[in-house]
């Protein structure tokens, strides 16, 4: 009987140790290395033979941006006011809409993009002081053109007059 209360002891001390390690060894982790541990002794626990990564792709804002960003918003685009719209406006609000980036990658084929710009490149000077070409960074020789912009935007054929800085290099004309 001694032996026996002996090892219930030992195993009572044995599973309090191991209690003591493991909540250290919690507390060590940063939360997103203990939500993967959680996840993972969660997934084992239960079985579940699942991935936990394989479900549906999440719509970031990036995403969101993308799907609804217009070059020029109207006033329609202000009457739906869902959350997506709503983020849309606030990005659309803080770019800077006097000079325009251009991409003028393709311009051969008679396609140029042009986008707004966003603070970095007011703070650079970008569009207004240097070449406004996306990969271009010349100070010289830069003339100011003002462009009637025809696009395609969400099926329908807008345009827009925009201010455009670039220099006299062939690529950026």
């Amino acid at each position: 009987m001694a032996s026996s209360l002996g090892r219930l002891k030992s195993s009572i001390f044995d599973k309090e140790e191991r209690k003591m390690q493991y909540q250290s060894h919690i507390r060590g982790l940063n939360a997103y290395d203990r939500h993967k541990k959680f996840m993972k002794d969660y997934v084992q626990f239960y079985g579940h033979d699942k991935n936990v990564d394989n479900r549906a792709p999440i719509k970031t804002d990036k995403d969101t941006l993308r799907e609804g960003y217009r070059f020029i918003l109207s006033e329609e685009d202000d009457v739906d006011s869902t959350w997506e719209k709503r983020l849309v406006k606030r990005y659309y609000d803080k770019l800077f809409k006097e000079y325009c980036i251009a991409d003028m990658s393709q311009y051969k084929r008679g396609k140029i993009g042009l986008r707004w710009r966003t603070e970095k490149e007011v703070i650079s000077g970008k569009g207004q002081f240097l070449c406004g070409n996306r990969i271009c960074d010349e100070k010289n020789g830069l003339g100011s053109y003002e462009v009637n912009f025809s696009y395609i935007e969400a099926g329908e054929q807008k345009q827009a007059l925009v201010k455009l800085v670039a220099c006299q290099r062939k690529a950026c004309l």
